[in-house]
């Protein structure tokens, strides 16, 4: 496929329905505010929630779907569930929910299985259920990546709980999407949208580090990982993070290699909204570990996601790997 994006959120119809038919009022109902439905989710407090929940059809109708990938001049999306992470339900209710997400993705899939790609979710809150949905998810739906948050409730990526989850995708091949969410203080993010133009690529970061420095890919080497959002701040500053282990011991008494050598673990989408930060993070990462990200069908994505590629002119195979070459070899396609 010339190119596929793996930045394609979706709420899939079957889903939808469900909630409609208070399937899951214990976490989630849909509420109607004029002529706009919104998904409102019963986090407990304290918990961060994204403060718009309004209910697009963009996200649930196939044919707007279908139409804006046209545009766009996408072959194909990784469709994966929008980034309303229920980490915070009880495990049972997490795993139902995950596991009806799947089913509705897998279903979107089978009706346009030359255009859709399917990305699961997960209970990340309890680590053996989620890797037995990964494992289902995998095996009987078909799918072929799985996307998770920055952060489980707080608890951060490399804790020793979320090892099933690495060693079941590492097992099945299927690269980890990870897309970030706030989580603690916000107080100094309430304005100016900032919870999302500063506080997302922060946490993308922030979980890059703790995948590198808490030594998952030492212990899941064939693990790979997409960061959203061009990788957030993470690639900038992967510099510092190996000065870090020259001068400090609480990384190399623990990391055998500085964290730049597992680069080769990571991907990044090329949301980055500055041609220059794309070109930088191509020197950064190299041209065969990025991969087209639109965000769709959020105001914050590309509209033109081939386009911002090929305006940098790199030509030739440099830019068939960014299109869809790397992804089509990261989600076994080719």
């Amino acid at each position: 496929m010339e190119s596929i994006d793996i930045h394609f959120h979706v709420v899939p119809p079957q889903f939808v329905e469900a909630v409609r038919r208070g399937d899951f009022a214990d976490a989630v109902h849909i509420e109607r505010r004029g002529a706009v439905e919104h998904m409102i989710y019963h986090a407990p407090p304290g918990v961060v929630v994204e403060p718009d929940t309004a209910l697009d059809p963009a996200e649930y109708d196939e044919r707007l779907m279908l139409a804006a990938m046209d545009r766009r001049g996408l072959a194909a999306a990784v469709i994966g569930p929008s980034p309303a992470f229920c980490y915070w339900a009880a495990p049972e209710l997490g795993a139902r929910l995950a596991a009806a997400l799947n089913d509705g993705i897998a279903a979107m899939v089978r009706a346009h299985p030359d255009r859709f790609i399917g990305m699961a979710t997960a209970p990340m809150q309890d680590g053996e259920l989620a890797a037995r949905e990964v494992e289902r998810a995998a095996g009987t739906l078909g799918l072929r990546a799985v996307e998770i948050c920055t952060h489980i409730n707080g608890m951060d990526l490399d804790d020793p709980s979320l090892a099933p989850v690495y060693g079941a995708a590492e097992r099945r091949g299927l690269p980890l999407f990870v897309h970030p969410q706030n989580w603690g203080d916000m107080r100094r993010m309430r304005s100016h949208h900032i919870w999302n133009l500063v506080g997302f690529p922060a946490e993308t970061a922030l979980a890059a580090a703790h995948l590198i420095l808490g030594g998952v890919f030492e212990r899941f080497p064939r693990l790979r990982v997409v960061l959203a959002h061009g990788g957030g701040y993470f690639p900038y500053q992967i510099g510092r993070l190996d000065h870090g282990y020259e001068v400090r011991r609480e990384l190399n008494e623990h990391l055998p290699r500085r964290p730049s050598e597992y680069l080769g673990n990571l991907y990044c989408d090329t949301l980055t909204h500055s041609g220059a930060a794309l070109r930088f993070l191509l020197d950064r990462m190299g041209d065969d570990h990025v991969v087209i990200g639109s965000d769709y069908p959020y105001d914050m994505g590309y509209t033109a996601p081939v386009e911002v590629v090929r305006d940098l002119g790199l030509g030739g195979e440099r830019e068939r790997n960014v299109l869809g070459r790397n992804l089509a070899r990261l989600l076994n396609l080719a």
